[in-house]
């Protein structure tokens, strides 16, 4: 009896299948990667534009800036956050508002966020979230009046 032959075709098929198998995970993450980091570049960037614009719209008002100026600022950030698709920003506790010296005669105006961002929460990496990363865009403008 002899024994079987293989071909070189379907050997060379079996071990593409092999590269394959050990390859594709690691293709999967590191595309993973460049999604999930796209997508933080894109949330940093709407909130710097955010605050820019909050900044700017406090720096052009009338002093003394009061707290009804600093929601209106915290809320047009929100907006513009959620307009650029940015969720999970609460206004009045994730943006921090504050005037230099004081806010009844102010020097400059200044705008920040801390915004916790979850790598894998668009893409999730195996099934899990990998971990958190806390941005804090900020804006400070001199006052124009």
């Amino acid at each position: 009896m002899t024994p079987p032959s293989f071909s070189r075709n379907s050997a060379a098929r079996g071990v593409a299948a092999i590269e394959m198998a050990i390859l594709l995970p690691l293709l999967v993450l590191i595309f993973t990667g460049m999604i999930e980091y796209g997508r933080l570049v894109w949330h940093y960037d709407a909130l710097a534009k955010a605050t820019r614009d909050a900044a700017r719209y406090l720096a052009d008002e009338a002093a003394p800036i009061t707290p009804a100026m600093q929601a209106s600022a915290r809320g047009m950030l929100g907006d513009a956050a959620a307009a650029s698709g940015v969720a999970g920003l609460v206004p009045a506790q994730d943006v921090a508002v504050s005037c230099a010296p004081d806010c009844n005669n102010p020097d400059t105006v200044s705008v920040a966020v801390a915004y916790s961002f979850t790598i894998g929460g668009w893409v999730p990496v195996f099934g899990m979230d990998l971990w958190t990363v806390t941005m804090s865009p900020h804006t400070t403008m001199r006052y124009m009046r």
